[in-house]
């Protein structure tokens, strides 16, 4: 019992960040229709130059480019949240027993503030989530200190021993998965 205090203790550190990382792009792409009608207005009420031409035209291409890659990062990375009895994934709630696998991807970003990770999670047969769900994991200041801190083995080793937790106890009370 005093690992799982010890367990929630490390989680209120860890953080989803998949918003962050598809919001980037939205954020360009918002940027990029402005420019665009800005040059556009410059085309229509000012003298027409081909450098605000090739420039509104960048703009354009650039807004349709940057809608897709969000449309596309919001479709494929999703928001994960977990506590010890559950995983939270968008606005689906699935009960940790389901889980079955995490893979660590690649790192994303490590800095002084913490580092990012991707991941890709599987679940065993269940009727909510049928296919792997990739997301971005960042983990805080509670490690800061570590300068070459494991983050991606721990958090994969905690997730494994509280799934294998509540499958256990589900066992345990007759409902098993």
């Amino acid at each position: 019992m005093n690992g799982r205090s010890q367990y929630l203790k490390i989680m209120k550190e860890w953080h989803c960040c998949s918003r962050f990382y598809a919001f980037v792009y939205l954020y360009l792409g918002a940027i990029c229709p402005c420019i665009c009608l800005i040059y556009l207005l410059n085309i229509l009420f000012k003298i027409q130059n081909s450098i605000s031409i090739l420039i509104f035209l960048l703009a354009a291409i650039g807004t349709f480019i940057f809608w897709k890659l969000f449309k596309t990062k919001r479709k494929n990375i999703k928001q994960v949240y977990f506590t010890p009895k559950a995983i939270y994934i968008e606005d689906k709630k699935i009960d940790i027993s389901y889980f079955k696998s995490i893979t660590f991807i690649k790192l994303i970003s490590s800095s002084y503030k913490g580092s990012t990770f991707k991941f890709c999670i599987k679940f065993t047969e269940n009727p909510i989530i049928k296919e792997d769900i990739y997301f971005y994991m960042a983990f805080g200041e509670l490690f800061e200190w570590r300068e070459h801190y494991d983050y991606q083995n721990c958090f994969i080793a905690i997730l494994e021993t509280l799934a294998k937790e509540r499958r256990e106890i589900l066992k345990d009370s007759g409902k098993a998965i």
